[in-house]
């Protein structure tokens, strides 16, 4: 689907990429694996879920099924005249668990759907926690978030229904979900929880500790873009520093040679017969042609996923993985000129297949709203109604994709938001403001909240980046992608990632050693 807000739908994107790429080259099989299980990333190298789960295999006790379901989860947790109730996925992993420790969460989000091993290894969001689960001798929970995986609480995705769909309704069901576990579990306040996430479950995470603070004792929020955003023109500036990271393996010269790339594809987009060129060159499917606009945008946007900054594993060995083969790529004359070297990468990606620039395709996903054929929908509804973070490529801007032509406007994504859910313009900026007026953004007032985010990563632009006192820190992660550290660890890992591990585990310990009632 035309991507709307991308992390998402950048991330289903790089999951067929990665398919394809494995098809191509079957020998790299390994590295690319575990990509589907990565939010917003590509063909990380990192162990498996099964690899991981037999790591702990000897060490867990789970009960038959760790999956359960909550069966009396409100509808509506705003109307107290909305009686409706909905079944809600959760999990749950009582092996260390005595009685008397913490309770450790890991909030799901608009990610792939929970697997019941998420509270085994604790997939791509949660592994840290899990490991900090086994020494504080923590009840494991996960829950599914509304109208994602399996937890539809509506016969559909219309925009009538899709009102029950936001951070604050899913904060709600935490909330319920906490009680109902409590009485389950015979908890009491002695029992602290604490909610880990990385991304849109980490802003989660971080807003349920903010707005209900009895009931969630502290959070570590990981790569969290809490501060919503109309036009997030700085996603793509952070993209072009991190090409040019030499402790990741960019360059300035690899930032340059991708502008030249993309300013020459602009030049061509301007004529028929560059049209043809481009066509040509990149193997465009027939179903759609470069000579409509909104065709046009869709190719660029698709190139611009060739760049796995986000998602960046210096680790990776598969062509065209990480910022530093990519760099190679684009530095390397002996494929020929800088748009020859940009149409390799993409031969890589594709393997083989045509792309697909459909502007129709695109928003079909988006348009659907059938739960079998809809899942596209959910996530750009809640950018079109909470977050916006409209990914631009603006003239004005350090954007080192195609500029001119001016395709990846901010009115292209207020077009989309209007024509799927009848959200207009000036509804989405006001709906922007409404929710970092309702957070606060990223000066939020809470305690015990600790902010990671990597340095390599664009979404920390909108995160929280200085300590807040009195007890709200932030950690930055130098050369690290998006909530690298939250992932399975590997022996490949960066010493910026494991050095950000022991960091966030010396504060859960501070955390949970307070006496009884801090101040």
């Amino acid at each position: 689907a035309l991507p709307i807000c991308r992390e998402r739908s950048a991330m289903m994107q790089q999951q067929l990429r990665a398919v394809l790429v494995i098809a191509a080259l079957i020998a790299l099989l390994a590295e690319s694996g575990s990509a589907a299980a990565g939010l917003g990333t590509r063909r990380f190298a990192r162990r498996s879920a099964a690899a991981a789960a037999a790591d702990l295999h000897d060490k867990v006790r789970l009960s038959p099924d760790p999956t359960q379901w909550y069966k009396q989860q409100r509808l509506d947790h705003y109307n107290p005249q909305d009686t409706r109730v909905w079944s809600q996925r959760y999990f749950v992993n009582d092996t260390f668990f005595t009685g008397s420790g913490p309770v450790f969460l890991c909030v799901g989000g608009e990610g792939p759907p929970l697997q019941p091993d998420v509270v085994v290894t604790g997939d791509v969001h949660c592994a840290l926690m899990i490991q900090l689960a086994q020494e504080h001798k923590a009840l494991i929970l996960a829950i599914e978030h509304r109208f994602y995986g399996l937890s539809i609480p509506t016969p559909d995705f219309s925009t009538a229904n899709l009102r029950y769909l936001s951070s604050q309704q899913a904060l709600g069901d935490i909330a319920q979900f906490h009680d109902y576990i409590s009485h389950l579990y015979n908890l009491t306040t002695s029992n602290r929880w604490m909610s880990f996430g990385g991304s849109y479950p980490g802003m989660l995470a971080a807003w349920i500790r903010l707005k209900y603070p009895h009931l969630i004792f502290a959070a570590v929020s990981s790569s969290s873009p809490v501060q919503a955003i109309v036009n997030f023109q700085g996603y793509n500036d952070a993209v072009a520093d991190s090409l040019t990271m030499t402790l990741v393996g960019g360059s300035a010269a690899c930032l340059a040679a991708t502008e030249q790339a993309f300013a020459t594809i602009g030049q061509l987009l301007q004529t028929p017969d560059g049209r043809q060129q481009l066509t040509r060159a990149f193997n465009i499917c027939s179903s759609a042609t470069l000579e409509d606009t909104n065709n046009q945008m869709v190719f660029t946007e698709n190139l611009y996923n060739l760049y796995p900054v986000q998602g960046n594993d210096p680790s990776c060995q598969s062509p065209g993985c990480n910022i530093k083969s990519v760099c190679s790529i684009s530095l390397n004359t002996t494929l020929g000129d800088e748009l020859a070297r940009l149409v390799y990468l993409n031969n890589l990606s594709q393997g083989g297949t045509c792309m697909d620039v459909s502007y129709a395709d695109s928003v079909a996903g988006i348009m659907n709203t059938t739960v079998a054929g809809g899942a596209d929908r959910i996530w750009n509804y809640q950018c079109c109604a909470e977050f916006a973070f409209y990914q631009t490529c603006d003239p004005d801007s350090r954007c080192p994709f195609t500029k001119k032509p001016w395709l990846n406007t901010l009115q292209s994504f207020f077009n989309i938001c209007q024509a799927a859910f009848n959200i207009s313009a000036e509804e989405n900026i006001a709906n922007v403001l409404a929710t970092n007026n309702y957070y606060g953004g990223n000066e939020p007032q809470g305690e015990r909240i600790m902010f990671a985010n990597g340095l390599v990563d664009p979404w920390r632009l909108q995160s929280v980046l200085e300590f807040i006192p009195p007890s709200e820190p932030a950690l930055i992660v130098p050369g690290a992608s998006h909530h690298a550290w939250t992932h399975p660890p590997s022996p490949t890992d960066q010493p910026e990632v494991v050095w950000a591990r022991k960091r966030i585990t010396m504060k859960v310990h501070e955390w949970l050693s307070l006496p009884p009632n801090p101040e």
